[in-house]
Formats: C-alpha cells, sequence, structure tokens
C-alpha cells in the first residue's frame, strides 16, 4: 500500500512539473488555478484509491479560497457516531440563544445506558447528575454514547432531524442514522465559521473536538503542531473521521475541511491508516 501510494504521488509531482514548463500543450488547464490543483489532487486520489480495499466517500474544502473537490461525496452511508456533530450542534445554538443553559443537569437513569461502544458514562452507572456541558465533552471527546443519547432525549430526535433540514444537511437522517461526507463537511464549515454558535461556544466545541480518544485516522500522520477538530465514528465494516485540519501558520495554506467516510472494509486498521495517509497526502501538497 504505502509502494503504491509513494508511486502515486511521484505521477503526481511529475504532472505538477509538465503543467508547470509545458503549459502549451495543456491549453484546457490554466497554470497556478486552484481548480487545476484540485483536479489534479482529486485524480491522483481516484487512482489510489484504485488499489485500497473497500470503498472511500471524501469530501474536501479549502476553507481560505472556497475550492473544494469530492469522491463520492453524496454516497449515503451508516454514519455512526457522526451523528453526534447534529445533535450537539444543535444544543449549542439553542444555547447561544438562551434557550437552553449547558450548565443543567442531567441524572444518568439505568435505562439511559448505552451498554455498547465507547465512553465511561456505562461503567459509571446510574444516578450520577452531569452537566450539558460535560455531556457533549463526552460526547466528542470520548464518543460516549449514553451522553449523546441522553442528550438526544432531551432535546428531542425530531428537532434535532428539523434543525439538520434547516442547516442544508440533505442526505443526513437521525432516526435511520445516515449521512454523506459532504453533510459532514457542510456541518464542520457552519461550525467553524461561527454560524452555529457564538464565539466562545465555538472555540469550545473545537476544544472538545480536538486530542480525542482517537487520534488514530485524521491526524495519525500528521505533524504535531498541526491543529485537528474532528469527529471519528465506526459501524460494521465502516470506519470515518471527519475534521477541520489547520496547518498552524504554514505558509502559504490555510485551514481545510476533510471528511473520510468509507464502506465495505474488512481491516479496520487498514482502513484507518489509508485515511491518515489521505490526510498527510493532502496536507503535503499544500491546500
Amino acid at each position: 500500500m504505502v509502494k503504491n501510494l509513494t508511486i502515486v504521488l511521484v505521477v503526481y509531482s511529475i504532472v505538477l512539473l509538465f503543467v508547470g514548463r509545458q503549459l502549451s500543450f495543456l491549453p484546457q488547464i490554466k497554470f497556478g488555478s486552484r481548480e487545476a490543483a484540485e483536479d489534479i489532487r482529486k485524480n491522483v486520489l481516484e487512482k489510489f484509491l484504485k488499489g485500497e480495499k473497500g470503498s472511500y466517500s471524501i469530501y474536501y474544502k479549502d476553507l481560505a479560497t472556497g475550492q473544494e473537490f469530492g469522491i463520492n461525496e453524496n454516497k449515503v452511508l451508516t454514519a455512526g457516531s457522526l451523528n453526534k456533530l447534529l445533535i450537539i450542534s444543535y444544543l449549542y445554538n439553542l444555547a447561544r440563544d438562551n434557550k437552553i443553559n449547558l450548565e443543567d443537569k442531567i441524572t444518568i437513569q439505568k435505562k439511559d445506558i448505552q451498554d455498547y461502544g465507547t465512553g465511561s458514562l456505562r461503567y459509571d452507572g446510574e444516578g450520577k447528575p452531569y452537566t450539558l456541558k460535560t455531556l457533549t465533552q463526552l460526547g466528542l471527546e470520548q464518543s460516549d454514547n449514553t451522553a449523546a443519547y441522553v442528550l438526544s432525549l432531551r432535546l428531542g430526535e425530531d428537532k434535532i432531524q428539523e434543525y439538520g433540514r434547516k442547516l442544508g444537511l440533505a442526505s443526513t437522517n437521525m432516526a435511520n442514522n445516515k449521512t454523506t461526507a459532504r453533510d459532514m463537511g457542510k456541518i464542520l464549515d457552519l461550525i467553524y465559521s461561527g454560524k452555529i454558535t457564538s464565539d466562545p461556544l465555538t472555540q469550545e466545541l473545537l476544544d472538545f473536538m480536538k486530542d480525542t480518544d482517537f487520534e488514530d485516522r485524521l491526524v495519525r500522520d500528521l505533524p504535531s503542531n498541526v491543529s485537528a477538530y474532528h469527529k471519528a465514528a465506526d459501524a460494521t465494516n465502516m470506519v470515518h473521521d471527519v475534521g477541520i485540519i489547520d496547518p498552524s501558520g504554514r505558509s502559504n495554506s490555510s485551514p481545510f475541511i476533510l471528511a473520510v467516510l468509507t464502506s465495505d472494509i474488512k481491516d479496520e486498521e487498514e482502513a484507518k491508516k489509508t485515511i491518515g495517509k489521505i490526510a498527510k497526502f493532502i496536507y503535503d501538497r499544500g491546500n
């Protein structure tokens, strides 16, 4: 796999060099245009993914220029824990408008405990109160299923779904737990741009999405000084990670969104490595 990606990257570099030196032979490509760069980057990834097992859906957006591309970005897939992003976005939107207090508490009952997957609440037992803010933090950092469940009950699944519709998440369905890479990219864009909640609460959400318990996908191959705000998820034969990657002052670079969803995965560890390679490839090429 590593050898294949190396070959693809070499081809990519040669193509860029060719475009720069032999522009007259490629009149349809404008040297230095963002559109040309994204097309080349997309083509390289498509060729690389042909050699990978499983199916990959990718959505990318440069948050400075607005340039974007996708590969199977509208394919509807099981969201897994990615639906937590919509639950928490609705909660923090209500908090911005003073319609809910994040210091309000929910006491976990036995019936609330989701005894599967990740998170610490299921081991802490019933009878303990947690603020909505703490439940949010657990939902993002640990992907705690009990935290997300009680927040969803508090807010109402129908209202969460309606909020998603207003945001333009056309393919995200809470009841069926479905979404797309494009929808996840859109909600990340809205969070990062401060359109979901206030500036202080936006920063709080981003802090909860940094240094999570799942740094083994998008972030795994990136330099340690790169900030990444992301949400990982797993489902049967699926491994996902969606996030905002900030090069932290790197010259000629800007924050970008990268959402990678998968399906038909047989080896989860290999899929996680592939997601890391995709993120590193885009980072190295300079967005």
